[in-house]
């Protein structure tokens, strides 16, 4: 009876294991990007995943990606919806060997990973970096874009990405190639090779361009007819300050005692005073002799003076 038991229970056991092994399996994505950019803001491979979800998962969803253990820490782990900013998601990561699974709900169907390889190998002017996708999931197309140093040389990948093109507004060159599709478990390696003299990141010969278009509403923007009632006032104020200053100056000016004009009417009083003086003489109407203070006659002909 109980042998019967244990075998019911085991025969249940493989039935409904598999279910669960393959319900792991439900999780596809329609489009995985895989960008390798070397050097690009530290000396190691910056490694981003861009995936989006085939439209029969549902969601939210479990996703597990391995990364290499010595890469640490992921740098980013998020998602997003079709024309909206990424937003981050929290995650785990437990070693496992060689590898860190980083587990996280995705809610929405565009999620990103990215994390920094320490493979990056130099040898002097050399450098080599060895890649492998451990196929996680089923994906439609795999695309593999790997992005040429600034001031790299001989760039060469195997396989060959055949597809090679220049941003015109950066200058940087890209190597790319469109894979097909993968199974999961299927695996894909890359290897890079190039040479490069210096140890300048990419980033540094980056121009500074705006995070979106600049317009006249564009926040902190000064603009002409932002700045003109405040140029308006501005003059406003240095008109009236100039004016109470020259009025200042010219009222005390107004004030301050003037020493010419004193001296003049000085002068005006002492030249009165003399005519004063001389209007107090009298002289003889008869032959023009002075006459002193109290004549009443002439002294020298006589004659009765006019007083």
């Amino acid at each position: 009876m109980r042998k019967r038991i244990f075998l019911l229970l085991l025969g249940f056991l493989l039935l409904i294991v598999p279910k669960r092994a393959g319900a792991q399996q439900d999780v596809s994505f329609t489009a995985l990007q895989i960008d390798l950019w070397p050097e690009y803001d530290r000396p190691e491979m910056l490694v981003v995943y861009r995936g989006v979800l085939s439209p029969e998962v549902q969601l939210p969803a479990m996703l597990t990606f391995r990364i290499p253990a010595a890469a640490g820490e992921p740098n980013a782990v998020a998602e997003r919806t079709e024309g909206q900013p990424l937003l981050n998601v929290e995650y785990t990561r437990e070693v496992q060997g060689e590898w860190a699974l980083i587990r996280f709900t995705a809610t929405m169907p565009i999620i990103q990973l990215e994390y920094y390889d320490p493979g990056l190998q130099k040898d002097g002017v050399d450098r080599a970096f060895e890649y492998r996708w451990p196929g996680d999931y089923d994906v439609d197309q795999l695309l593999v874009i790997v992005q040429q140093p600034t001031g790299a040389t001989a760039m060469e990948t195997i396989p060959r990405l055949s597809e090679v093109l220049q941003n015109p507004s950066d200058g940087i060159i890209y190597h790319s190639a469109e894979l097909g599709a993968f199974k999961a478990g299927e695996t894909f390696d890359l290897t890079i090779n190039y040479q490069k003299e210096s140890d300048a990141l990419t980033v540094e010969f980056l121009p500074v361009l705006p995070a979106e278009p600049v317009s006249p509403d564009t926040p902190g923007r000064v603009s002409l007819v932002n700045i003109l009632p405040w140029g308006i006032g501005l003059l406003g104020v240095i008109i009236i300050a100039a004016g109470l200053y020259w009025y200042w100056v010219t009222g005390e000016k107004r004030t301050q005692p003037n020493v010419r004009p004193h001296k003049a009417r000085k002068q005006i009083h002492t030249i009165s005073d003399e005519q004063e003086i001389q209007d107090d003489s009298v002289f003889c109407h008869q032959c023009g002799k002075r006459a002193a203070p109290g004549d009443r006659f002439c002294r020298a002909c006589g004659t009765k003076l006019r007083v």
